[in-house]
């Protein structure tokens, strides 16, 4: 037996490509296909299948079935009685660091069954989508950290790439000046920023731009800063070999450039950390999210939501609420705008 559930049901699903399956059965597969594989990121894929695995091995184990019994039967094993306990069972699972899930993380789970009983529906299996609209309660705060603006300053020009010792030391410099730019300034997600390439660059209605693939395979153009836009020229024209190179191509210890290849995520974590302390940012740990957390803080004290939300790239304004702290600010409480003698 396969361990991943999610690796039995697509293998069953090429199995059944010769006919001998039934139409339900056929029907089935091609939900699951459709519902594992609707994302073009292979990493989006992977975490709805690692979701979707969950769900079916709690099935499993309070269930008694068997992992493919389970797989090939789960519109029929949940409705929505089990929908809102499977919910209930997230909000008392603890990680492997021994603490609560994040509300963001039960979202995301519940967010991926109800994309997958979105497909049986669509295909006839069942009536209605037991996860639609589960979520936990809206309105509470993102638990990510934001950066104040002296301490996004002093990261953001900590790589000083002018006076490097060395040219390994100035191409670093400079690609973590530019990287930690993108993160912190602009609010662009980490994987967004590990594949961009300067091809990526451009001109847009007399701006300059970075074009970025989002998560579901959406097109997002940011308006580049033009000291950004400056730090990408000099780069490619001392380091990069062509337009299709990536931005942030990984280097070797003795400076050899690997153009060709994207850092790693795990690469990015490092730049960023070993930056913030460098900066002196103690007290908080530091991490590709924290500088989208921080732009989106910086962002709703002068804009208005619906505009915020829109420039991000987040499908909705709900999810950018979430950012926004002066809802929990007691000099931003109504009675603190009355004008009145008592």
């Amino acid at each position: 037996m396969l361990e991943n559930p999610s690796e039995i049901i697509l293998t069953r699903l090429s199995q059944s490509a010769g006919g001998d399956s039934s139409t339900q059965l056929e029907n089935l597969l091609t939900a699951y296909r459709i519902a594992l594989t609707r994302h073009d990121s292979i990493r989006s894929r992977l975490a709805y299948g690692r979701d979707l695995d969950l769900c079916i091995w709690t099935v499993v184990e309070y269930s008694g079935h068997t992992v493919q019994e389970v797989a090939l039967n789960l519109p029929h094993l949940i409705n929505r009685q089990r929908a809102i306990w499977y919910r209930d069972h997230l909000r008392e699972t603890v990680s492997i660091r021994g603490k609560p899930l994040a509300d963001g993380t039960i979202n995301r789970r519940l967010a991926v069954m109800s994309a997958v009983f979105r497909e049986f529906v669509n295909a006839g299996i069942i009536p209605s989508n037991p996860f639609k609209g589960l979520t936990l309660t809206r309105g509470r705060t993102d638990p990510t950290p934001a950066l104040s603006n002296d301490q996004r300053q002093a990261l953001v020009i900590a790589p000083d790439f002018e006076n490097a010792r060395s040219p390994f030391e100035r191409r670093r410099c400079l690609r973590d000046r530019i990287l930690l730019a993108l993160l912190f300034v602009h609010g662009i997600r980490r994987e967004e920023a590990r594949l961009a390439k300067f091809s990526d660059v451009a001109m847009n209605q007399g701006y300059q731009v970075l074009t970025v693939r989002q998560k579901g395979g959406k097109i997002i153009t940011h308006r580049l800063h033009p000291k950004v836009y400056h730090y990408m020229q000099i780069y490619r024209a001392e380091f990069l070999e062509k337009d299709d190179d990536f931005l942030f191509g990984g280097l070797t210890r003795n400076g050899i450039s690997k153009n060709d290849q994207p850092m790693s995520p795990q690469a990015i974590n490092y730049v960023v950390a070993f930056w913030a302390r460098k900066a002196g940012i103690k007290n908080t740990r530091v991490t590709p999210h924290v500088g989208r957390a921080t732009v989106i803080t910086e962002a709703l004290k002068k804009a208005p939501l619906q505009v915020v939300s829109r420039g991000i790239g987040h499908a909705t304004i709900e999810t950018t609420a979430r950012y926004d702290r002066s809802r929990t600010r007691l000099d931003q409480s109504p009675m603190s705008f009355q004008n009145v003698e008592l």
